[in-house]
């Protein structure tokens, strides 16, 4: 690792000292600025963000000293070595309680001065390398604890990989968590002429700020995505006395609106569960939520989850519609299994619903089959069953003021536009074979379901349901199995060390390897290796 040093005196004669009599290039720094003074010393400092400062105490303009709390006023965290006379004595002694790591008297004894900076250069580098350890080992740890939410928001059992990470604070599992559901109204038919790569880059946008936006309030937050236009936030579950309002999420609110004020007709709901649940409700709530934010009023940004609506409450007609959520989740699924026959029972079961409605229910169930209609919609979009104009006749037609039996009309028109297209479709088959060799070929990398969706040309959610049913394992499950299989077939048959292997299966952290495979196998990789060789 290459550092780079910022040398700062008055006396110039000192300065090119500093620069020519040092071995600099042997100890693999590099001289990025010699400063006169402090004020020329700090703004270099801003400019170049040295490693290592060499500055004279005593200087003209802007002494060491102000230069010394300026650089950390700045936020710079550069190691500093002072140039100090014996009478300065004191500043320098000073100076090592404000940070400042060592000191050096003149007239320079440059053996000395020689054997600082290589002991202050390896120090630095040393830090840098657990800091980018720290770094990896948390995104590995970030990786492995969304795909374990995502899997636990689509209601899929796996295993808790991620529970490695919570030794301390016990299982995550066992943790009390609240979810903050966000939904983009309108955006399925504002985002229709965009394209597939403007789509995800939008998305992820919004979910990269969604990150900065409520970080201060939603301390150890998730972010997840599992379909356009909608985000999902599993925070832990707040105190009673230190709960979130709705006050508290406004400012947040304010900001995300003004993102897409510029695009008609697109406005962002949010929706609060804060009663603490375990992951293994969160599809549960999730799925409440959604029903929630459906029955919101036009107009209303913030929707409480345990907020009784007393005017619906009273009306006699919900119980019509709400016994037909299980539809959502049915179409869901038979589109995504290319279930034909499961396609076919939600046509004849909306036509019964719809030719036994009665006049008090039509209000209620036209919103029901509305949202369906746009479920639908959504569904066949990340699927890719509709082109982009026909998605557009769709939307123009619900500008008008539709009817039930238009509503049934257009949707069963989609099922059955649906059915055709996925007897067309590339069979999951194809797809898991394709999922099956990109994992082979990528199992030293750090890769997520994003990564592995975006390669098959589908959504995270389609990707998970497909591969659960082919594989009878989640994705999380299945990449473990693999990364430890090979490790074990390494251990045995290479000679490669613990931590090469590790690598060699996508764990660049070797803790973390080791932890993964003792809940796997029983045993830390050097024991398995001893038992191998002990037994050939």
């Amino acid at each position: 690792m290459r550092l780079k040093a910022l040398l700062v005196d008055d006396e110039i004669h000192i300065l090119n000292n500093l620069s020519r009599v040092l071995p600099w290039e042997d100890m693999d720094i590099e001289i990025v600025c010699l400063a006169k003074n402090g004020v020329d010393a700090l703004e270099a400092a801003i400019q170049h963000h040295p490693d290592l400062i060499l500055s004279d105490i005593r200087m003209p303009v802007m002494d060491g000293m102000t230069l010394l709390q300026e650089i950390r006023t700045q936020g710079l965290t550069c190691e500093i070595l002072l140039l100090t006379g014996y009478q300065e004595f004191a500043y320098a002694q000073t100076a090592l309680r404000h940070g400042v790591r060592d000191y050096i008297t003149k007239p320079i004894n440059y053996f000395e001065l020689e054997e600082k900076v290589r002991m202050l250069a390896a120090d630095i580098r040393e830090k840098s390398k657990k800091l980018k350890k720290e770094q990896r080992l948390n995104r590995v740890a970030d990786l492995a604890n969304e795909n374990y939410m995502l899997h636990s928001l689509l209601g899929q059992e796996t295993e808790k990989e991620c529970v490695l990470w919570d030794e301390e604070d016990g299982l995550a599992d066992k943790k009390a968590y609240s979810l903050l559901l966000i939904d983009l109204e309108g955006y399925s038919h504002r985002s229709i002429s965009w394209t597939v790569p403007e789509r995800k880059a939008w998305n992820l946008r919004i979910k990269n700020m969604l990150k900065d936006i409520f970080n201060p309030i939603l301390q150890g937050q998730t972010v997840l995505q599992i379909r356009e236009g909608e985000w999902c936030i599993v925070f832990p579950s707040p105190e009673q006395d230190s709960s979130i309002t709705k006050e508290h999420l406004f400012p947040g609110y304010i900001l995300l609106q003004s993102l897409v004020d510029e695009k008609d007709s697109m406005f962002f709901q949010i929706c609060l569960e804060q009663n603490a649940f375990s992951l293994d409700g969160l599809s549960l709530v999730y799925d409440k939520m959604q029903q929630k934010l459906i029955l919101n009023s036009p107009g209303e940004w913030f929707v409480d989850a345990n907020e009784t609506d007393l005017t619906a409450a009273s009306k006699p007609e919900l119980s019509v519609t709400e016994s037909k959520w299980h539809w959502i989740e049915e179409i869901t699924c038979g589109l995504r299994n290319g279930n034909l026959e499961v396609l076919a029972q939600m046509t004849h079961d909306l036509k019964s619903f719809v030719c036994h409605s009665n006049e008090n229910s039509m209000g209620q169930s036209e919103k029901m089959l509305h949202y369906l209609l746009i479920h639908l919609l959504r569904e066949m979009r990340e699927m890719q069953l509709l082109s982009g104009e026909q998605e557009e006749n769709i939307w123009k037609r619900l500008q008008e003021s539709l009817n039930l039996k238009e509503l049934l009309s257009l949707i069963v028109s989609l099922i059955d536009q649906s059915k055709d297209a996925l007897s067309t479709k590339k069979s999951s088959e194809l797809l898991m074979m394709s999922a099956h060799n990109y994992i082979q070929q990528h199992l030293e990398s750090d890769f997520g379901i994003d990564e592995i969706s975006e390669y098959l040309g589908i959504s995270c959610s389609y990707f998970c349901l497909l591969f659960k049913n082919h594989f009878g394992k989640t994705f999380v499950e299945y990449l473990t199995k693999q990364r430890m299989e090979m490790a074990k077939s390494l251990l045995y048959s290479s000679d490669k060390s613990i931590t090469q292997i590790g690598s060699n299966v996508g764990y660049h952290e070797r803790r973390y390897f080791t932890k993964v495979f003792q809940k796997y196998t029983g045993m830390t990789p050097s024991e398995y290796r001893l038992k191998d060789s002990s037994g050939s």
